[in-house]
Parts: structure tokens; sequence; C-alpha cells
């Protein structure tokens, strides 16, 4: 299998990032944070998938790690590789909502079935990736520990071919192992929690009960309700009538109350208007009979008097006439002495005093005339005060009627309110039954409540009783699991006793050969012979001595540890092409281990990506005159 190009749609910090990848030797560089680890990862999870963990383990996972924040539901990406002269295009969603995995034959344009895939991939499993074809510098180990990775990776590749295991000190190990399962597990409980266990189960099947039993009831009183709800609708339509008759009953009689306050106020109105009215005709009588008037007669009597009495003073009159006459007389008498001054003093003095009395008459008919004037004022104003009373008279008798009107129309809408209140509304009061409708209708409804209430609380306490429940299974499960461990323990004891055997028989030859080879060509022909005995320890062949690898420097023993890996590799793969993935595996490397590597590999692998955040390594195959695809990121 050759990886030719991989395409990152939406996959940690890259979106639509596209990388070719050719057959020999790539090299992908960049700084730290630049997203070669993104890059490593993602070929692996488009060959075995990522999977999101649960609990507290899912916040700090791989698949946490590299979920796009934006757009997580488009978290996937494309891979083609070539198989037999066959590419195959890998597409692959890591979103756990809508997770897909195709794998597509490009060269006959068909996707494959899951059996086909399982064919093309056949010996490449996860832990055999990790163990094989994907190489990584061992870090900032010691010495000694160095040399216990290489005995377990010798192990490993023995017995599974994948499967990690501890061998420094494995029985004393695994003894110690098996011994502490039994203590945390407390597998002498296992009795006790199954029956704690069934007890458990029994309640949350007796709460079950209960609350179908809750649920029917709830279910029956809700259709009782609804009964009642149709019930009282059918009786609210009877009693429509009643209560239509009754607001009209009373709105009758509220008219006819407001029509006795507004009489009543009339009355009451018109009876203060008549007292005031005869006041006022009494304070009229009273000045009438102060002027000896008591009736209209009496008053036409006296006009009749003073209009028509004379003004002219009759008594001044005559006496002046009598003196003239005197005067004429004495004139007329004593013609015969008319000549004489002393004749004319008798008529001169009776026409004297006839001027005086025609003088008075004339200032008497005066006063008279003023007199009567004044009466005929006075008169004049008794008249006036006598209309006032007639009019008054008259609006006693209009309002005396008035008020005997309201008074009668009083006491006839008092009668008619009286016959209102003895009528009854003849439609039939359901208002009793309603009531007590409603009076059930809360009893149901406050029922329902207190049971779905009961519900609640039983619902509650399952889930508390499920919690336990699920505690039990996982100490059950965990005690289960610890007794397969300790058979695994007591297996494992002696399977580590046919490694060595297994080693030196069959796959451990084959091992040492491959493993020999690839020391030979990356150390330039300074160890050309790499052993595992049947204590798993590894010693390399120089050309003087053959030297154990603990007393080896850091760096030949991550040469050893490629070679080993790359021995595998060609064991498990055969002739299968192979990709071998590098991540900073020379950093332990010296400029001449690496250039010898680097160069062997260039020459003799498939293919080779080498993630590095540094550029030594393309440095070496430039100055080496290496073939690479260079990458920068």
């Amino acid at each position: 299998m050759i990886i030719k190009d991989i395409q990152l749609t939406n996959f940690g910090k890259f979106h639509h990032k596209d990388m070719p990848l050719e057959p020999g030797l790539n090299i992908i560089y960049g700084e730290n944070e630049a997203g070669k680890t993104t890059i490593h990862t993602f070929i692996r999870g488009m060959l075995f998938g990522i999977e999101k963990q649960r609990g507290k383990a899912s916040g700090k996972d791989l698949y946490s790690k590299y979920e796009p924040w934006e757009d997580p539901s488009n978290y996937q990406g494309m891979m083609r590789i070539e198989n037999e002269g066959v590419t195959y295009r890998i597409e692959r969603n890591f979103n756990r909502q809508n997770k897909s995995f195709k794998v597509i034959n490009e060269d006959a344009g068909i996707e494959l079935s899951s059996g086909e895939i399982d064919r093309l991939f056949m010996g490449l499993d996860e832990s055999c990736y990790y163990n094989t074809i994907s190489i990584s510098q061992l870090g900032s180990v010691t010495d000694k520990e160095l040399e216990v990775i290489l005995k377990n990776y010798a192990a490993n590749l023995g017995t599974t071919k994948s499967m990690e295991i501890d061998i420094k000190a494995a029985f004393a190990d695994l003894d110690s192992q098996k011994k502490k399962i039994i203590q945390e597990n407390k597998i002498g409980e296992e009795e006790i929690i199954e029956k704690t266990l069934k007890n458990v189960k029994e309640q949350l099947e007796v709460s079950e009960r209960e609350q179908h039993n809750i649920i029917a009831s709830v279910e029956q009183k809700k259709e009782a309700a609804y009964k009642l709800v149709d019930r009282k609708k059918e009786l609210s339509t009877l009693d429509k009538k009643r209560l239509e008759e009754l607001a009209k009953h009373n709105e009758r009689k509220d008219k006819l109350y407001q029509d006795v306050m507004s009489y009543t106020a009339e009355v009451e109105k018109n009876t203060a208007t008549l007292d005031k009215i005869r006041e006022h005709k009494a304070e009229l009588e009273k000045q009438l009979l102060e002027k000896g008037v008591d009736s209209s007669e009496t008053m036409e009597a006296l006009s009749d008097k003073v209009i028509h009495r004379s003004s002219m003073p009759i008594t001044f009159i005559i006496l002046a006439l009598a003196f003239i006459g005197a005067a004429v007389g004495f004139t007329v008498g004593n013609i015969e002495f008319l000549a004489l001054k002393e004749y004319w003093i008798r008529p001169a003095v009776c026409l004297g005093v006839a001027a005086m009395f025609l003088l008075f008459a004339i200032i008497r008919y005066g006063f008279n005339q003023r007199r009567k004037m004044k009466k005929l004022e006075a008169l004049k104003e008794l008249r006036l005060v006598l209309d006032k009373l007639e009019a008054a008279k008259h609006e006693e008798l209009y309002m005396k009627r008035q008020l005997d009107s309201k008074k009668e129309a009083l006491n006839n809408t008092q009668q008619q309110i009286l016959q209102e209140e003895e009528k009854e509304v003849t439609a039939q009061d359901y208002s009793q039954d309603i009531q007590e409708i409603e009076e059930k209708e809360r009893e149901l409804n406050d029922s329902i409540s207190k049971a779905r209430w009961a519900l609640e609380q039983k619902k509650e306490n399952d889930i508390q009783t499920e919690k336990r429940l699920d505690e039990l299974k996982e100490r059950l499960n965990n005690i289960k699991n610890a007794k397969i461990e300790i058979d695994a323990i007591e297996e494992a004891k002696k399977n580590i006793e046919e490694i060595a055997n297994e080693i030196r028989n069959s796959f451990g030859k084959k091992l040492n050969e491959r493993a020999s080879y690839y020391m030979a060509q990356i150390t330039n022909g300074k160890y050309d012979k790499l052993t595992i005995d049947e204590r798993l320890n590894i010693s390399v062949n120089s050309r003087k001595a053959l030297i154990l690898a603990s007393r080896l420097s850091k760096g030949t023993i991550e040469q050893i540890y490629m070679a080993l890996r790359l021995a595998a590799a060609d064991i498990i793969f055969e002739k299968d092409k192979k990709p071998i993935l590098l991540d900073d595996a020379f950093v332990m490397y010296d400029n001449k281990r690496m250039g010898n590597t680097l160069k062997f590999m260039s020459e003799n692998m498939d293919q080779v990506i080498l993630f590095s955040c540094h550029t030594r390594e393309k440095v070496m195959a430039d100055k080496l005159g290496l073939k690479h695809n260079f990458i920068k990121l």
C-alpha cells in the first residue's frame, strides 16, 4: 500500500488542505504547532477511524482534540492509496452523529463492500500499525528503560506481533497485579452484590408496576374529568335559558328601582317646590290683607272708587262762584254807583276772594290729582301682587297635580316591584348541579396532580435506584473482568515461559535475520548481526565483539528499535508494499547515522513519510543527492 495523496477537508486546524505524496522519500517539515502531528493523526484516522471516548476521558481524547470548532458536522477527509497497481480512494466522516466510511476503486469506479475492504487491509490493524510502519523517536528515557523497551518489543513480536506486555520482573509484577485486582475489586463480595442486585431489580419492577397503576388511574380520572366537562357544558347550555330569563327579570327590576328612585327624587323636588309656592302665596295674601284687599272683587271696587272719584275741589269752586256772584250782584244792584271809587271796593273784595278761592281750587285740584295718581300706583302694585297671587294659585294647583301624578307613578312602580318580586323564573335551575360538577372536577384534578407528583417522585427514585443498579452492575462487571484479568495473568505467565522458545524456533529466527539486515544497512556495516536470546536479551555483533544493547548509546539503541520495526513490518506484510511513517525518528541520530539511514531508506523502502521539525533531514538529502518530495507546512 502506497499513499498517493491526502485531503484534510475539515480536520483539526486544517480546512481543505491537499497534500500529494510520492513513492520513495517524502519529507514533511514544519515548526512546532505547524500541524505535523495533526497530519500524522489524520493518516492513522483515515485507516482506523477515531472514536469518541465516554465519561471524563471524552474531554481530552483524540476525537475532541481534532474536532473542528466550526462546522463539526463536516469533520472529514479523503486519502488515496495504491495497492497492487490499483488506486483506491478512502472517504471518512469522523462526526459521531454522521459517521461514514467508504473505500472506492477509482480505476473500476465502484465502492468496495465491507468484505472487500477487509481483504484490502488484511494483516493491518491499529496495533500492528503502531508497532511496525509508524516509527517515532523513543525520547528522553534512560539507558536501562531503552533496554526494557527493546525486550518488550521483541516479546510482543514473538507472541501476537502487536500486543504490548511488560517483561521486566514479569512474574513478580503479575502476581502483584493479581493481588491488587483481588483487593480493589473485592472479589469475595460477588455473591452479596448479586443478591443486592436482584433486590434492586425487584424494587424497580415493583416501582414500574406501581407507575403503570398510577398512569392507568390518572387516565381513568382524566376520562372521568372529560365526561364531567362535557356534562357541565350540557347543563350550562340548559341553564343558559334560566340565566337569560333571570337576567331579564333582574333588568326589569333594576329599571323599576331606577324609576322609583327617579320618581322619589321628583316627588321630593315637587314637594319642595310646592312648599315654596305656598310660602310665596301666603306672603302675597299677607301683603294684600295689610292693604285691605281680600279678593279681586274688593280690588275692582277700590279701583273703580279711585278712578271715578273727582279731583275737582267743589267747595272752593262754589265759594269762588259765590263771591263772583256777589261781586256781580254788588255791581248790577248798585249800577248807579259805578262811578264812585268807593263802590268798587266791595265787588273788588268779592272778586279778590273769588280769585283766592279759585286759586285754592286749582291748588286743591293738583293736590287731588297727585293723590289720585299715588292711589292708582298703589292700586297698580296691589294689582301686580294680586296677579302674582293668582299666578301662585295656578302654579300651586299645577304643581299639586304634578306631585299627585308623580306620587301615583311612584305608587304604581312600587306595586310593579312587588309584583316582580313575587314572580319566579320558570326555567329549571341547574346551577347547583353545575357547582357539584365543578367540585368533582376540582377533586379529580387535585387527585390527578397528586398522582402525577407521586409518579414523578417514583421516577426520581427510579433514577437513583437505576444509578444504584448501574453501580452494582459495574461492580459485578468489574469483579467478572477482574476474574478474567486474573485468568489472563495466569495465562500470561504461561505464555511468557513460551516466548523464548517461540522467538528461537520460528519467528525469532526470521526476526533476527531481517533485523540484522536492516541493522547492517543503517549502520553502514558497523553492526551486521542482531540477536535476541531465550531470555529476550538483545545483542549486536560488531567487527570486534558481541555487545549487549544495554551497553550501547541511545543513538544505537534507536537504530536497533528501527531495525526491529522494519524487520517486523517485512515479516508481517511479506512482499506487500508499505509506507514507513517516521515522526522525528532521527532526533537521537548524529549526522552520519542519519545520512546512512536516509540513504538506505530512500533507495530501498517503497515509501517513507518523514515528519520533522528540523531542516537537517532535507539538508542531508540534498547533500547526498537523494530524490525526495519536500513539503513545508
